[in-house]
């Protein structure tokens, strides 16, 4: 390839003979672009329009890999043997909430407004055999209506909702992946019903954080009661607070592996009812630190921007590195310096990558388009808890 001298690195010889497709940018080239180009922060950056045709080639070879990096670690934390199948073919709607249960072999994850369900309210979930692949609907006893996110914790299931109807707030269930049973743990504030849950994280010590977000209005009666929030809630008393709020809106939320450092994205940038992107919304991660007895945030700081679109899900592997749906695909990120290092893509166009579950050398990425399996990581991904 002529243009690969121009604007991409050359790959090291163990990565000449993959089975994935990969590209590592040259940011020093990248640094002077020739000519006229031009891109939209909801565009990928090989969806850079340019008068320059060796920039243009680049561009349309970067868009047919499966991994692109930044950095020279991300070829070394991915590693040679990885790879990327887009496995099940879905719907061009958002699909989320995914956790992976090592002990069955099976992928939980939910699809997520319009077409399915009734007006696109889901009483069901899919569950994903990854051993042979095979897709079918089951549902929680009780119903778990409109399941929003998703954490696996000592074998089992963590959930959020956004509520349905007049019939119920936002809440937090438990679900036994063996029975499928659900349990209803929170589903109030201290008699104020919650604006709609987007996701969770656990922490070591089996407390919640809980993102809620304005992303469920409409879905429920209920007058949103503040602005979108994060609430700490006690895993053993089930007392709860607000912990952080903001004018944007709480997306994804992720704790670092030593428990003592919380990742929020502020997706005010992706606009509800009606639904809209605005290009001068928040999109930016947040990182904080863990203070007290685990009850108090502090410390916030501007972590990272994505280089493209806006983060959703967003989860961090067992050696601190964070992965965040970012459209186009996964972002890695470096939690030293916030620095993308590099990305996992889902294939462009209108496949988009919301949210992620991690197993111990694989992820599974869920979001419009379907679902994809990303295995033989190098690094490991499923931390201790």
């Amino acid at each position: 390839m002529v243009f690969e001298r121009d604007y991409l690195n050359p790959l090291p010889a163990w990565l000449n003979s993959t089975a994935a497709k990969w590209a590592w940018i040259s940011l020093t080239a990248f640094a002077n672009l020739p000519g006229q180009f031009n891109r939209t922060i909801f565009d990928a950056p090989w969806a850079t329009e340019t008068d320059n045709l060796i920039l243009s080639k680049t561009l349309n070879y970067v868009n047919a890999t499966d991994f692109v990096a930044y950095d020279e670690r991300f070829l070394e934390l991915i590693g040679a043997d990885a790879t990327i199948e887009h496995i099940q073919h879905l719907a061009y709607q958002s699909h989320e909430a995914p956790c992976y249960i090592p002990e069955t072999h099976q992928l939980l994850f939910v699809e997520w407004g319009k077409p399915g369900g009734d007006d696109g309210i889901h009483k069901w979930q899919y569950l994903l055999d990854i051993k042979n692949n095979t897709l079918r609907k089951i549902i929680t006893d009780p119903p778990t209506y409109n399941l929003h996110g998703c954490v696996n914790f000592q074998g089992q299931l963590y959930g959020v909702t956004d509520g349905h109807r007049n019939n119920e707030t936002g809440k937090l269930v438990k679900i036994d992946p063996r029975s499928w049973k659900a349990t209803t743990l929170l589903n109030n504030f201290v008699g104020q019903p919650f604006a709609g849950f987007n996701d969770l994280e656990v922490d070591p010590e089996g407390n919640f954080w809980l993102t809620d977000s304005k992303s469920g209005s409409g879905i429920v009666d209920f007058t949103p009661p503040n602005d979108p929030s994060i609430y700490f809630v006690n895993g053993t008393t089930m007392q709860a607070k607000i912990v952080w709020t903001t004018s944007g809106n709480s997306n994804g939320v992720a704790m670092g592996p030593d428990g003592k450092t919380l990742y929020v994205p502020d997706s005010g940038v992706s606009e509800f009812r009606p639904s809209n992107k605005n290009p001068h919304g928040r999109r930016m991660v947040w990182a904080f630190d863990v203070a007290g007895r685990g009850a108090i945030l502090a410390n916030q700081r501007l972590f990272t921007s994505p280089v493209s679109y806006f983060y959703d899900g967003i989860r961090v592997s067992r050696e601190g590195w964070i992965f965040a749906g970012s459209g186009d695909g996964v972002d890695v990120v470096d939690p030293e310096s916030g620095f993308v290092v590099g990305s996992i893509r889902t294939g462009g166009g209108e496949n988009v990558a919301v949210s992620l579950a991690f197993g111990e050398h694989e992820l599974w990425i869920v979001g419009k388009g379907g679902v994809w399996h990303v295995k033989d990581i190098k690094t490991k991904l499923k931390r201790d808890w």
